[in-house]
């Protein structure tokens, strides 16, 4: 990597953390509203998931069951999220 360029994930890293969040595709949030903040947030979710399955020392890592426990109470919150929404 050149000097000055970013990995991708301390870009992901900075768009979740900035007010911009970039970092997910419009494409994937074709919702409106309030509907369209709870969507965003459980990509944001899923994604902060994703680096602390990435972090450098492997015995930092989650292991795969904390994933998936994580995961399931991120789907279980936009499902309530959105029936709340509607």
């Amino acid at each position: 990597m050149a000097p000055g360029e970013r990995s991708l994930k301390s870009w992901v890293i900075e768009s979740i953390s900035s007010s911009r969040n970039q970092v997910v595709d419009p494409k994937l949030l074709s919702t409106t509203g309030r509907e369209h903040l709870k969507v965003k947030n459980c990509a944001l979710s899923i994604l902060q998931v994703g680096l602390e399955c990435s972090v450098e020392l492997p015995n930092e890592r989650l292991h795969m069951k904390e994933v998936v426990t994580k995961l399931k109470k991120i789907k279980v919150k936009l499902l309530r999220d959105m029936r709340h929404v509607r």
